[in-house]
């Protein structure tokens, strides 16, 4: 499998607190490189009225760049409570308390969530994979389930900019498999794509909602810093027939060309409590019976 795509955000989750003391220790401006810290924990708490989604994380990105080639991955941490507003409304319909989810905070607990994925875990270098991203997938250190990778560009309106923040005019999403890109399409907002060519049974639905972008070609000068541009999909990965994470099932924010959609994986035999309303039935004709035999 292949990591996805996360241009220099790992740089920025590991450094953001020491860049933010550097810069303070230098006399730069005030909006300075705003901090993210992507998290691996449970879900513990949902609030739509307030839009929020509190996690227990229990694990911390970084990477170590003491022995040249950064090596990069989730380390344990004390538990904590990270509470931060979701990015979709939709992300009510997905995730679920106790769900092992992967979130980047902007700013710190309180702050929102630029991303957030339900994930599984998987032995090896991979980490975890995941069947769900709410937000800006560049922000999370987490791989596509069904070994697909997924990038973007944002084409920047430079009639709308802020510092070193445009809005988006439109996007240019690709997705690859095995090295192959298998869709290459621009979206604008609130329009969307799927992929399902493969002949296994994966696809991958992707929803652009909203975008931001990088002001540079707007400007003959380099914008001042600021906070990076964050730009919203919802993105959906049916894996493989048998894949690892085939027990997923999910429902999906409604788009463009994409409709209300239950898909489960795999049939879930049923428990001893469903089996009962049956066996009472069963009990209650069976005393009817002998109520009519005695009667006679």
């Amino acid at each position: 499998m292949q990591v996805i795509h996360i241009m220099h955000r790992k740089k920025t989750i590991f450094l953001g607190c020491l860049l933010g003391i550097i810069l303070i220790g230098l006399a730069m401006p005030t909006a300075a490189l705003v901090q993210e810290s992507a998290y691996v924990g449970r879900v513990t708490a949902m609030d739509p009225l307030s839009q929020t989604l509190t996690i227990r994380a229990e694990s911390l990105y970084g990477c170590d760049y003491s022995k040249g080639a950064p090596a990069c991955g989730y380390s344990p941490i004390t538990p904590l409570q990270i509470v931060g507003g979701v990015p979709e409304e939709g992300a009510f319909n997905t995730f679920h308390n106790g769900d092992l989810v992967a979130g980047t905070i902007i700013g710190g607990s309180g702050g929102q969530w630029a991303g957030i994925a339900l994930v599984s875990a998987v032995t090896g270098a991979e980490g975890y994979v995941t069947t769900d991203i709410y937000g800006d997938p560049n922000t999370l250190p987490v791989q596509l389930a069904g070994g697909y990778t997924f990038e973007y560009t944002t084409l920047p309106d430079c009639s709308q900019c802020a510092g070193p923040v445009c809005k988006a005019l439109s996007t240019r999403v690709l997705l690859k498999s095995a090295g192959m890109t298998v869709l290459d399409q621009s979206l604008n907002k609130g329009q969307s794509t799927r992929y399902s060519g493969r002949n296994d049974g994966s696809m991958v639905s992707i929803i652009y909602l909203s975008g931001e972008a990088d002001s540079s070609p707007c400007s003959a000068t380099a914008p001042g810093p600021g906070r990076q541009p964050v730009s919203t999909f919802v993105i959906h990965v049916t894996p493989p027939i048998g894949g690892a994470t085939a027990g997923v099932i999910a429902t999906h924010p409604t788009a463009e060309g994409i409709e209300p959609k239950v898909t489960p994986q795999s049939t879930v035999a049923p428990t001893r409590a469903a089996l009962m309303p049956g066996a009472a039935l069963l009990a209650l004709s069976a005393l009817a019976l002998l109520g009519k035999v005695r009667r006679k």
